[in-house]
């Protein structure tokens, strides 16, 4: 098993603030109705009142954050899979069958969460807010001679909070069926999916791939289009590949490894490649940790400098330089490193390849 980084901070915020004014909204509903007592009629329609504005606030917010950063796309409806996720739920989930899609930090959802969280969003949601902005208002409402009929629309209100609850109650049984009964719970608190191996390299080189896609374009941008096209002749060149042939596959077979490190120096990223080249069996030996892991007094200067001059918006390219792995053992490797920076321009890390020289040392 390993644990890949899948929720980002604003993940993991607005699911647990969503859920609780859900919940929330739920208790004080049922006390608005004469179902319970808990904080007392008026108390209770004041609560209710004020979590559903939060609500409204947190979704107008998520909405700009999806459409800003591209989170949107999780939610794009696609029936690729769909016949063998809805298989999986009603009997591969009880004969420990392999999940037929693949969970990464790009691609959260599958076949029928998407169609689910997509009916949800614009379906039910709207509905529950209309419904209650007419119930909210529904004494104006007869003042100003336009008065409704408030049963239909407390009909209609109720009906959309027992489908949110269904929901809610699915979901959290879901919640039970990943590689442990908590393990869904924690990547939520955390940030980090527990995996299976072969899960995990898959999360691991779509992240990769994303990397490498963004770098295109960014080198295309900026008309630099000559130096990307030298740049895969080299590796083509290097590893024995042709044109046509796999680039990934180079990749993968060439002893490369990404990493990415945050401006307090702590490792925040690394692939397939830097774990093997480091011996490292597990993305926790290494997410958090400082950038002089496994280094001695004299290797960490001369690293602690080199991150010092990538965060003054430098990029370094070095040599042969030395590693010592989590076991002991002596490797060389070059490294580029480049500084990298938020939407505003400003540097907020650092990342770049390793490439494994330890054979042409020896």
């Amino acid at each position: 098993m390993k644990k890949v980084y899948i929720y980002n901070k604003y993940n993991r915020f607005w699911h647990w603030t969503q859920a609780a004014l859900i919940l929330f909204l739920v208790v004080t509903g049922l006390e608005v109705h004469g179902t319970m007592k808990l904080f007392g009629y008026q108390n209770a329609v004041t609560y209710h009142n004020n979590a559903a504005w939060s609500l409204i606030v947190l979704i107008i917010f998520t909405i700009f954050w999806d459409f800003t950063i591209g989170e949107w796309r999780q939610y794009i409806p696609t029936f690729d899979l769909m016949t063998e996720q809805i298989k999986y739920y009603i009997t591969g989930i009880f004969n420990k069958a392999p999940h037929p899609t693949h969970k990464t930090k790009y691609t959260k959802f599958n076949p029928l969460q998407r169609m689910t969280y997509l009916g949800l969003k614009l379906m039910i949601i709207p509905v529950m807010i209309l419904s209650g902005v007419l119930y909210f208002y529904f004494f104006n409402t007869i003042h100003s001679g336009t008065a409704l009929d408030l049963q239909w629309i407390a009909i209609i209100h109720t009906f959309g909070a027992f489908v949110l609850v269904g929901f809610v109650l699915v979901h959290i049984y879901l919640t039970t069926t990943g590689h442990t009964v908590t393990s869904s719970v924690e990547a939520m608190i955390t940030g980090w999916e527990e995996m299976s191996d072969e899960d995990a390299k898959y999360a691991i080189e779509e992240g990769l791939q994303v990397k490498i896609n963004e770098m295109k374009k960014e080198i295309r941008s900026s008309n630099r289009d000559e130096l990307l096209d030298v740049a895969l002749r080299d590796v083509e060149a290097k590893f024995g590949y042709t044109h046509d042939s796999n680039l990934r596959q180079a990749v993968d077979h060439s002893g490369i490894g990404y990493f990415k490190i945050n401006s307090q120096g702590r490792y925040t990223e690394v692939n397939e490649g830097w774990l093997n080249l480091y011996k490292c069996t597990a993305l926790s030996d290494v997410i958090n940790q400082p950038i002089a892991l496994n280094r001695d007094e004299s290797d960490r200067k001369v690293v602690e400098d080199i991150f010092t001059t990538v965060m003054q918006g430098k990029t370094v390219q070095s040599g042969e330089v030395k590693r010592t792995c989590k076991d002991g053992q002596v490797g060389y490797h070059t490294f580029t490193a480049s500084p990298v920076l938020d939407e505003n321009g400003v540097i907020i890390g650092m990342e770049g390849f390793i490439i494994d020289t330890t054979n042409q040392h020896q």
